[in-house]
């Protein structure tokens, strides 16, 4: 038995650095599998984002186009108040005033249209309410 102890101990040092070799490629797989997935991840969630900043910039360029054909479509304001003729006052949250006058039989949507072009403000989230609180509008009403 003692003739063999060098061998032994040279066949457990063996055995030792086999289980290290092992343990050593199996976390570099791991951490090379790890690195490719964070990569993969990446590229999607970047892909993810331009896309969704192009869906954006095409929404944006809609609402553009859209406020400036509202703009354009809407009835020329009458020059003076007079029989028929009613101003409408609008007081926004972020406290800008705005003022215009219709013709008296003037559809609410047009109202929206001119909020939503004027004040850049999407006109299916407008509720106008008349001073006194007693009524409201949403767009859509008739």
């Amino acid at each position: 038995r003692k003739r063999h102890t060098k061998q032994y101990a040279a066949m457990q040092h063996e055995l030792r650095e086999i289980k290290l070799f092992k343990e050593r490629s199996k976390g570099y797989t791991t951490s090379a599998k790890e690195d490719t997935q964070r990569e993969e991840d990446k590229l999607k969630e970047e892909q993810k984002r331009l896309e969704e900043e192009r869906i954006q910039k095409e929404k944006e360029g809609a609402l553009k186009e859209r406020r400036k054909i509202l703009l354009e479509s809407l009835p020329e304001e009458p020059q003076s108040t007079g029989e028929g003729i009613i101003t409408i006052a609008l007081r926004i949250e972020d406290g800008r005033k705005g003022q215009r006058r219709f013709i008296h039989d003037t559809k609410i949507d047009v109202v929206f249209n001119w909020v939503d072009a004027m004040f850049e403000i999407e006109r299916e989230s407008i509720i106008l309410t008349t001073m006194n609180g007693r009524q409201s509008f949403s767009y859509g009403e008739d």
